[in-house]
């Protein structure tokens, strides 16, 4: 008896299966398939090795048998229609024949994986197509061992260094090491939600000195206009304005970051700066999914940089009536002088997702598996801001 041959994206089924991977088995009952890239993804969320993939180097050697094999078939059958079939129209008839049939046999010899169009967005299924002028995730890890940008500090409470990358590098999902994938994402996201975090606490302290000033000048007046605009509160009510502009605890935010970008590996994430998959009705704007189905009409919002992801997510919690039960929640721990808890505020997120509680357990697994609520008390270093590409 001939041993079975596994494919990688049987490997990836397998191990998700012997770990129990509740996501996994969550779309195997919807009956949904789901490519090796998608598995690879939801394997590095729940923090479970992904097996080597030995498939390209032997599935080199059959393409080559197969593709050899191949041509020389099609060369005979061309010789064949060219030695009985004089006509000129029925030669260029059959031999578009003979190349289609080619091709057939050919796809169904050597294809291994799903096709390309059938891939999602959640991850890349190659490599970033974006070119050399954009940073490589290996020079980003070697830039921040040369900065002394340490995630372990931080964690034992040392400042942030206040480095701020206008787009994520190329090659995360080409670093060997799953950590290091982690590692490069968090090192970027986490001083740009400190750095949003920092300008809210800012308003809001002046919100508050404001809300307690008889005589407010002409430029205050204006300014609180403005903030209560842009949260759309009604003018004058600051109870309601101070619920609204306050922090999104780093770990929800770079847990929400790294599940709706696929730890920056995601097509919108890359083409499009997009780290939280927000969505857009403007017709000439924001990248469309490739499963969206065809009655919908949204896009994913593009941003030129992603610290403007960042900011339209943050306003988004902070302004959508989807989210008030999240920030009646954190208005009771500003209150009560508790420390507020990404944790605690991830099961108000449920209308972030069609999946709903699934989304919150996601969410709140992300956040436990890689220890996330160490940078909910972490702080920026107070100079000059790094800017890089």
């Amino acid at each position: 008896m001939s041993r079975k041959k596994y494919s990688y994206l049987d490997h990836l089924v397998l191990t998700a299966k012997k770990y129990e991977v509740e996501e996994y088995l969550y779309y195997e009952t919807k009956g949904r398939k789901l490519t090796a890239k998608q598995i690879e993804l939801i394997l590095l969320r729940n923090g479970i090795k992904i097996p080597t993939d030995e498939t390209p180097r032997l599935s080199k050697e059959q393409v080559r048998k197969e593709s050899y094999t191949g041509l020389f078939r099609a060369a005979a059958l061309v010789t064949i229609i060219f030695a009985f079939v004089l006509l000129p129209g029925v030669i260029q008839k059959n031999t578009a024949l003979v190349k289609s049939t080619y091709k057939k046999q050919d796809m169904a010899s050597v294809v291994i994986e799903e096709p390309k169009e059938d891939i999602k967005d959640i991850f890349f299924e190659e490599r970033d197509t974006r070119g050399f002028n954009t940073p490589h995730a290996q020079s980003v890890l070697a830039l921040f061992d040369e900065l002394e940008y340490d995630l372990n500090d931080v964690r034992q409470g040392k400042p942030v260094k206040p480095v701020f990358f206008t787009q994520l590098p190329r090659g995360i999902n080409e670093l060997e090491k799953i950590n290091d994938r982690k590692k490069v994402f968090i090192q970027i996201v986490l001083p740009l939600v400190l750095s949003e975090n920092e300008e809210i606490l800012q308003e809001r302290k002046k919100i508050l000195f404001l809300s307690k000033t008889r005589k407010l000048t002409s430029s205050d007046e204006e300014w609180l206009n403005e903030k209560f605009k842009y949260y759309k509160v009604e003018k004058g009510n600051f109870e309601l304005l101070l619920e609204r502009a306050d922090i999104i605890p780093p770990s929800l935010a770079i847990a929400q970051a790294a599940y709706e970008s696929g730890w920056g590996t995601s097509r919108f994430a890359l083409e499009g700066n997009s780290l939280f998959g927000q969505r857009t009705w403007k017709k000439n704007a924001g990248l469309i999914p490739l499963d969206r189905e065809e009655s919908e009409t949204f896009k994913v919002t593009k941003f030129d940089i992603i610290r403007a992801s960042v900011k339209a997510y943050k306003k988004n919690l902070n302004t959508h009536k989807s989210y008030e039960n999240l920030r009646h929640e954190r208005y009771k721990m500003r209150n009560n002088l508790e420390e507020i808890s990404g944790l605690e505020l991830s099961k108000y997120l449920d209308n972030y997702s069609e999946i709903k509680d699934k989304y919150v357990y996601y969410l709140q697994k992300i956040i436990e598996q890689n220890s996330l609520t160490d940078f909910d008390k972490s702080i920026l270093l107070p100079t000059k801001k790094l800017n890089l590409a």
